[in-house]
């Protein structure tokens, strides 16, 4: 399968108005992700972590984390979608809020599991409803580094630890969410949402507020008048059914891509290259007591992630991070085997272990930049939330099976088996993602594979069916 987005051919005329306020706007509600790095340090696990409390078995906390984003996920995409963006942003702004309040009082078991199901439902909210309201607000030359801020702001969110301790970092927090909520207030609903649901004044009231032009401007009426057509052509029948969604041809493709590229995600190794000490246990010496070389990695690798995406197309630096997984990775396992002693080379599983981790800075949030990005506004929430579900339902499995698996066969092995999942992420990432940057601003018009080459036309004489409705 190949699938193709058509190119935006006039990308000057779509940048018409002030970026800059985007950029503010976008900056603004994606600080919950630094709050979300930041908070990480009090859990047994997050959404990107390898650490747990007892490195013998999974405790309830983690557990209880996982298990609150699978149930809350669904029901946080309804919201949104019932709602709009901005009352996500909220929700989860308020949640990580009450998440600061089992810190502050005395630290009970019971209080430390509510902080964990807490903070597993924001986090579940924290990945549907800021990627999508920042890519919304954004034109199609900026959406992908805009986006790409919730990579950014993760991992600097994890640094902090560096510098702050106990109350101090609870203190952070509690200012964060303060900080968040009143700025919230500068926030506009995203034109796409109101299109969405039919109010189609207010989303031209908010554009122009977005791009600091006029109502009546002649650009925000093209642009609306494109979220109109998008709207409509995911409605065949002049309304949008859950089962529309199974019975579209695109955004079954849509689905496999986000389905395969979490799953890669979700088994790339990060429960063991996270855990730094684990990783290089075979050293018989602790070569960062501190534990600063996966934060300041992961760092780096997020910082590459954001500057370069504006450049580099999406599938390619995805790509190129698997890749560098795949060859650190290989390069551990040799030097995590058995009885092996390796006292004279010991810069080299320590320089293969910085190299994995900075790749999966890289490659941890693309499947989400990807995914908002190429979805239809009519189903962005829901198939996000399908997605997210299901990417934290495999995640309990891999958390709750580790362990054993572990004993079983051993962590070398394990290694060798993660860097064959990253190999085959990248095949299949430079195969099947399609090509999205600049893309025109709605889903993908084309889909092909080798037994159908001349696909577009078939669809082109069956708009009116409903397997290719949807299509442009």
């Amino acid at each position: 399968m190949v699938i193709s987005i058509s190119e935006n051919v006039n990308a000057a005329a779509e940048d018409k108005g002030l970026v800059l306020k985007r950029f503010v706007l976008s900056f603004i509600v994606s600080l919950p992700f630094f709050t979300h790095g930041i908070a990480s340090t009090n859990l047994s696990t997050s959404d990107h972590s390898g650490h747990f409390t007892t490195p013998y078995n999974v405790p309830w906390t983690s557990f209880a984390l996982i298990l609150s984003s699978i149930l809350s996920a669904s029901l946080q995409g309804y919201f949104i979608d019932k709602w709009g963006r901005k009352f996500g942003i909220y929700l989860v702004i308020l949640l990580q809020g009450a998440s600061c309040i089992p810190l502050f009082l005395t630290h009970t078991e019971v209080g430390f599991i509510v902080l964990h199901v807490l903070s597993g439902i924001s986090t579940a909210g924290l990945f549907l409803s800021i990627p999508i309201y920042i890519r919304e607000i954004n034109s199609n030359v900026h959406r992908g580094v805009m986006t790409s801020f919730i990579i950014f702001m993760t991992s600097a969110g994890y640094l902090v630890k560096f510098g702050l301790t106990g109350e101090n970092i609870l203190y952070l927090i509690a200012a964060l969410v303060i900080v968040q909520f009143i700025s919230l207030f500068m926030v506009v609903e995203s034109p796409s949402y109101l299109v969405k649901v039919g109010k189609i004044e207010i989303a031209k009231s908010n554009m122009g507020k977005l791009k600091c032009l006029p109502v009546n401007d002649p650009h925000i009426e093209h642009e609306i008048k494109l979220l109109e057509e998008e709207s409509k052509r995911a409605k065949p029948n002049g309304e949008f059914r859950f089962f529309d969604i199974v019975r579209n041809v695109l955004w079954r493709d849509e689905i496999k891509i986000g389905l395969m590229l979490s799953t890669i995600n979700t088994l790339c190794g990060w429960i063991i290259f996270l855990d730094q000490d684990k990783t290089l246990i075979q050293l018989k010496t602790d070569v960062d007591p501190q534990n600063f070389l996966v934060p300041v990695c992961m760092f780096v690798g997020a910082c590459v992630c954001f500057l370069s995406i504006r450049i580099v197309e999406r599938k390619y630096l995805l790509t190129f991070a698997y890749s560098v997984m795949v060859l650190s990775m290989g390069t551990l396992a040799v030097f995590t085997q058995a009885d092996l002693t390796v006292p004279s080379y010991t810069w080299l599983p320590v320089t293969a272990l910085s190299i994995l981790i900075f790749g999966y800075g890289i490659a941890w949030g693309l499947p989400t930049v990807i995914m908002v990005e190429i979805l239809n506004l009519e189903v962005r929430s829901t198939i996000l939330s399908v997605i997210f579900t299901y990417s934290q339902v495999l995640r309990l499995a891999h958390v709750m099976t580790f362990q054993y698996i572990e004993e079983y066969v051993g962590i070398y092995t394990l290694l060798y088996i993660f860097a064959c999942i990253n190999m085959f992420g990248a095949v299949y990432t430079i195969s099947n993602v399609p090509d999205i940057k600049d893309s025109e601003d709605d889903d993908m018009p084309l889909s092909t594979d080798a037994r159908d080459v001349d696909y577009r036309s078939k669809l082109d004489s069956n708009l009116s069916t409903p397997e290719v409705s949807g299509y442009s």
